[in-house]
């Protein structure tokens, strides 16, 4: 059931209560979505909270439920808050899920590149389908090849025959972080594989083909890579047909209530909230690390709150 708190919030926050109570799914709706509304209409028993303006696609998922909500939406923390440049995040990903195009996700350590990628998946025509992760900096070069395209029997000592990264993802998407940390060769197999759908696994004789979208994601400066030249610009080119910058946390001070509200009550099991004294300092903070960062810098606090009902500012250490 949809109550609408704009309504008389105290009368219809009792009927949310009550309809809870009666064992019924209840999705809250207001204008107002500061961390505290959120956090009075969950202590009430509405199941989800939805801040108007919302879209037709929006309210539909909530009203699927959780079991609708693709993997990886569920942590959707850097996405919180009211800020313009968090709602232009938002903007675009509701542009860019309509398309299949390949996207580039930018930004500084922390600022929720992943996030970004599984929401345009989740939020996909491609929904249904995997979400086939890979870090290019943890990758080793000699295994690099192996674990995107897969090998054949026999390419070499104890090899066995495998699937890659990119066959995992057919039907789904592909996401590949850090993605100027790839070497040389493996640039040059990727853009291969991106032009012409060919996919040749370490061994082969003959290549396969997979469909599948192509997400990538970096914190450094790709056309700099490129004068450098040790990042292809062909690839870049490939890859850059959609862009999506996160904003680092220092631009959007704004939403830090509402995220370190999020996490101190994911972490707390839904007691725990930020006082007046600790969102001053963090909003004070730089914050280097970004929403990462943020988020375990709540839950150091809860650890040293000791379960109290409200985190203070001498819980708060950066």
């Amino acid at each position: 059931m949809v109550v609408d708190l704009d309504e008389g919030p105290e009368e219809r926050l009792r009927f949310v209560g009550l309809l809870a109570r009666e064992g019924r799914r209840v999705i809250a709706l207001s204008r107002e979505g500061s961390a505290r509304s959120v956090v009075l209409a969950v202590r009430s028993g509405a199941a989800d909270f939805l801040r108007k303006p919302y879209s037709a696609e929006e309210l539909r998922r909530s009203i699927a439920g959780p079991g609708a909500v693709p993997p990886g939406e569920g942590s959707s923390g850097p996405f919180l808050g009211a800020s313009p440049a968090i709602r232009r995040v938002a903007e675009l990903l509701r542009l860019y899920a309509g398309s299949d195009y390949p996207v580039l996700i930018l930004g500084e350590s922390g600022t929720g590149k992943e996030v970004a990628a599984r929401a345009l998946h989740g939020r996909s025509a491609r929904s249904a389908g995997p979400f086939v992760a890979r870090n290019c900096a943890a990758l080793p070069e000699l295994l690099a090849e192996s674990e995107l395209f897969g090998t054949e029997r026999g390419a070499f000592t104890d090899a066995l025959s495998r699937p890659g990264a990119f066959e995992l993802a057919r039907g789904g998407v592909l996401f590949l972080d850090e993605i100027a940390e790839a070497g040389p060769g493996l640039q040059a197999k990727l853009l291969r594989a991106l032009e012409s759908g060919e996919l040749w696994r370490l061994g082969a004789s003959k290549p396969s083909w997979v469909d599948l979208r192509f997400v990538a994601a970096t914190c450094a400066d790709l056309g700099a890579a490129v004068e450098r030249g040790s990042f292809k610009p062909e690839l870049l080119y490939r890859i850059d047909t959609l862009v999506l910058e996160m904003p680092p946390l220092r631009e959007r001070r704004e939403d830090i209530p509402d995220l370190a509200a999020h996490f101190s009550l994911a972490a707390s099991g839904g007691r725990t909230l930020p006082g007046a004294g600790a969102l001053d300092k963090l909003a004070a903070y730089p914050w280097p690390g970004n929403v990462r960062q943020l988020r375990n810098v709540v839950h150091r606090a809860i650890v040293l709150s000791e379960g109290a009902e409200e985190l203070g500012e001498e819980h708060i250490v950066f």
